[in-house]
């Protein structure tokens, strides 16, 4: 499965984009609803990955920024930044390469997203969700084992709980790798005015 890393803003784009042009050296922004808006970083370029990026954020912005980090599938890391500070970290898989230690995730607090969401919050599914139990069957191991099959559907029922529509869930689960590379689907997916290309980082389309 692929790897991504994005930050969800709840700052309109038209509003974050001068803000998000002094701060992240490479990358996109897009829209995620009227409300909200996305980084997708270039990981490659130093200290320009979710994490780094989140602190000067919303340090700039004066507001909350979610920044998260779905690894190969298997791990999502979500953290909550104010003010240039973190303020919560949330870890589905902390123990990933312990095989004898606890698998439960950490920061599963509910209440530390709040800020993010884009409507009524459906709290079963978000407390079900950030302590790594499915409540959709299709998202359960079919060999039993507890827990989700892919992060990226928990990180999908993370956003869904907080009332984002698919299409903002779905731009949220976009890597900038993705993006660079599939300039026809992008193009597809995206009006020429909802992308804001970051720094060095070169136009798809």
């Amino acid at each position: 499965m692929t790897t991504y890393g994005t930050i969800l803003i709840p700052v309109p784009l038209e509003q974050a984009t001068p803000v998000l042009r002094e701060v992240c050296p490479a990358g996109y922004a897009t829209p995620a609803g009227p409300r909200f808006c996305l980084v997708h970083p270039d990981r490659s370029v130093d200290e320009n990955n979710v994490f780094a990026l989140a602190g000067p954020i919303s340090a700039e912005l004066g507001a909350p920024v979610l920044a998260a980090f779905q690894y190969d599938g298997d791990r999502l890391e979500l953290e909550v930044w104010r003010d240039g500070v973190r303020a919560h970290r949330y870890d589905s898989w902390p123990d990933r390469d312990d095989e004898a230690a606890n698998n439960a995730p950490v920061g599963a607090n509910p209440a530390a997203f709040l800020d993010f969401a884009a409507g009524p919050v459906d709290s079963h599914r978000l407390a079900s969700a950030l302590a790594d139990t499915p409540i959709d069957a299709e998202d359960k191991d079919v060999d039993g084992d507890p827990g989700y099959v892919w992060a990226q559907a928990l990180h999908w029922d993370v956003l869904r709980a907080l009332s984002h529509p698919n299409q903002a869930i779905r731009r949220a689960q976009w890597d900038y790798y993705h993006m660079r590379g599939a300039p026809q689907a992008l193009s597809e997916a995206l009006d020429s005015t909802d992308l804001v290309v970051l720094g060095t980082a070169e136009r798809p389309f």
